[in-house]
Formats: C-alpha cells, sequence, structure tokens
C-alpha cells in the first residue's frame, strides 16, 4: 500500500452516517484515505461514530483535531453554517479542504475560502461534483460542438425537498436523533441544500451565468419532527431564470411540493435549433444522470444506446464501483476520491471552489432579485 492521504471529519450527522463514513470505511477506500479521526459538537455522537466505523480518535473541538500533524484533509460534512468557519481554520491550519454543499453561506466568504487556498496553495474542493458525472460530461459536450445546433433555453429542478423523515432522525440514542432544524433556517433552504446541483449542472455545461431574475417565497410556514415544531424561516419555493448570454436562458427551480413523473428530482432539459437533450432517469441521491434521451446531429463519446434515442453512460461516477453505488451518498464518495486526485497530482479540481462561489453568487443574488425585483448581474467566473 503506498502512501495514502490522511483525514479528518468534522460532522457526524444524518449524511456522514448514512453514507459518507460506510464509503470511506470499504476496503479499497482505505487504500487510498487513512480516516485517522472524527469530530462532532456532541462528543458522545462523535465517539459513537468512531467505535461503530472503527476510526481511532474522536473530537468534540474541531481546532484540536485540526491542530493535529497527521492530517493532509479536513472533511467538512456539517450543516451550511458552519461549512465557512470550519473550512478558514483547516485551510490556515495548512490543510486540504473538502466542503459540502453549499460550500458558504455568503458569496464573500466563498471568495475569501477560495483566495486563502490560492494563497496557501492548498486543494479546495467543494460539493456536488456534478461535472464528474460522464452524463454531465456528455451533455456539456454536445453543447460545446454544436451537437444540438444554436441552444435557447435550459432547465433543471429539485423538488421534493424536506427531511424530517430521514432514517437518522427516527431514533431514540444519540447517533439517530439528529435535529433537522438547521435546514428550515436562513442559513438552509432548497436553494442551498437541493437547487445547488442542477445549478452546478446547468453551469458546468453552460459556464458562468451573467444575470440572475427570481420569484421566492414562503408556501408552508411551520414543519413538524417529533413533537417539535419548526419555523420556515427560509424561502421553501423558488424560480430562478438565468441569462448566461446571447439570449441563452435557463430555469431553476427548488420546491418543498412533490416530485411527479415528468419532473424528477434533479431533472434537466436543453434545447436548441437542432436537437436536445433530456434527462430521463436520476441516481436519486446525486442529481447525476442515468439516462438521457438524445436528439441531436452526433452522439457524443461515453454514451450507449439502449433504445431508439435513448442512451446510458458506459461508465458511471470516477472510482465507483458496484460495491459503492450500492452504499448512499456514492458522488460524496466520488467528490473526496476527486479531491484526494488533486492532492496527489497538483491538479486543479473540477469540483472547484470557483465554481461554488460562482453557484453561492447565484443563490445570494437570486434571493435579492425575488426581494427587490429587480434582475441582479453577477460577477463572478469559473
Amino acid at each position: 500500500m503506498g502512501k495514502r492521504v490522511r483525514a479528518g471529519l468534522i460532522g457526524c450527522g444524518s449524511v456522514s452516517q448514512v453514507g459518507v463514513l460506510p464509503q470511506l470505511t470499504q476496503p479499497d477506500a482505505r487504500d487510498r484515505i487513512d480516516l485517522v479521526a472524527v469530530c462532532d459538537v456532541v462528543e458522545a455522537r462523535a465517539q459513537g461514530v468512531a467505535d461503530q466505523f472503527g476510526i481511532p480518535d474522536a473530537y468534540a473541538d474541531a481546532g484540536e483535531m485540526m491542530a493535529r500533524d497527521d492530517i493532509d484533509l479536513a472533511l467538512v460534512i456539517t450543516p451550511i453554517a458552519y461549512h465557512y468557519p470550519l473550512a478558514l481554520a483547516a485551510l490556515r491550519a495548512e490543510k486540504h479542504v473538502y466542503v459540502q454543499k453549499t460550500m458558504t453561506e455568503t458569496y464573500a466568504q466563498a471568495r475569501e475560502l477560495v483566495d486563502e487556498a490560492r494563497t496557501r496553495n492548498l486543494t479546495l474542493t467543494a460539493a456536488p461534483g456534478q461535472m464528474l458525472a460522464p452524463a454531465m460530461q456528455a451533455m456539456k459536450t454536445l453543447v460545446e460542438r454544436d451537437g444540438l445546433g444554436t441552444i435557447y433555453w435550459a432547465w433543471g429542478s429539485t423538488p421534493g425537498w424536506h427531511h424530517e423523515n430521514e432514517r437518522a432522525r427516527l431514533g431514540d440514542d444519540v447517533l439517530h436523533s439528529a435535529d433537522p432544524t438547521w435546514y428550515y433556517t436562513p442559513s438552509g433552504g432548497p436553494l442551498r441544500d437541493v437547487t445547488v446541483y442542477v445549478l452546478h449542472s446547468l453551469t458546468g455545461i453552460f459556464g458562468p451565468a451573467r444575470r440572475v431574475a427570481a420569484m421566492s417565497g414562503i408556501r408552508v410556514p411551520e414543519r413538524r419532527w417529533r413533537d417539535k415544531t419548526i419555523p420556515v424561516e427560509i424561502d421553501d419555493n423558488t424560480l430562478l431564470l438565468l441569462d448566461f448570454g446571447d439570449a441563452r436562458f435557463a430555469l431553476a427551480g427548488g420546491h418543498s411540493g412533490r416530485t411527479g413523473q415528468l419532473v424528477q428530482w434533479g431533472a434537466m432539459g436543453v434545447y436548441g435549433t437542432d436537437g436536445f437533450v433530456e434527462t430521463l432517469e436520476i441516481e436519486p441521491l446525486s442529481g447525476h444522470p442515468t439516462k438521457l434521451r438524445i436528439d441531436a446531429r452526433e452522439r457524443p463519446d461515453g454514451l450507449a444506446p439502449v433504445g431508439e434515442g435513448v442512451y446510458e453512460p458506459v461508465d458511471w461516477l470516477p472510482g465507483v464501483s458496484p460495491e459503492h453505488a450500492a452504499i448512499p451518498e456514492p458522488h460524496v464518495y466520488a467528490d473526496i476520491l476527486h479531491t484526494v486526485d488533486c492532492i496527489e497530482s497538483g491538479r486543479a479540481p473540477i469540483a472547484s471552489g470557483e465554481h461554488a462561489a460562482h453557484v453561492i453568487e447565484i443563490i445570494e443574488r437570486g434571493y435579492e432579485a425575488a426581494r427587490t425585483g429587480v434582475t441582479q448581474d453577477l460577477e463572478s467566473r469559473f
């Protein structure tokens, strides 16, 4: 076994327990990543997770964990409000950083993380790594090679947003009673939690957006979890209209309403003068397309026909074996492996902090556009 990247994970809640830790403790993952410690503000949860997954050390203080010399990479898997301070502290402790989505609450915070990583020559990656998926790369290739002709518009949607009934929230012990309230605070909401997927996809395909307009509001003012009433403090119904320049537009939505057969969670479509591409099937937790309908001038590499006008990716997410695909959060595992590859090779990430910062500016400016009724210009590029 060669030298492994040594990692410390911060945040032992639902996402980590259900998917990230089961992924990272598989034998092939251990060949690449040495998970030396976990941290959670609930000390008993951190220790319980460490015991369950065979991790040597557990902490309640992230700063204490980051002070260790034997950690190369910090994995920040906490509620969104804590991403920025924890990631900044890890970068200043000379650690490479992977941050769950969205990377930060504000665009200013995102820029500070990007600048800090660049100054220190550290790798900063941020979820979701949508453009790591072969199907997403195929869609990007169709657009870049004019396979659809002149592009007019695109759309992406993430309905069905809620978190009260997840497995890690329905038990009575410390590992299975994580409170979902934060999702409904100003640092949560569907734009930051789920619409971020299609925003990364649309901007990954078309490049940076130039302007954003929006309508947004709260449809359901309260949620229920166990015996607790949770006030909804962040909009739960939003539509964003993106301008990519040259009269190319895209619509992106995030809602707490139900999904349906015509509009699955994470579904997308791109339409031009000579063709279109639409997602027919989406891997449930990643937002990565697993089946596409294409009418185009040519079929991009990496796709195999499975019916008339229907194609599947030849490969799936890089590094994700069938064993990993059967475990929740395989896309997070792919993101982390991508981070490890970039640390080892010195290459710039595809799932970059710069791309994440652009999406965060879209979200921030989108809320402002909805509040004021004024279309907002976007300054960021990636």
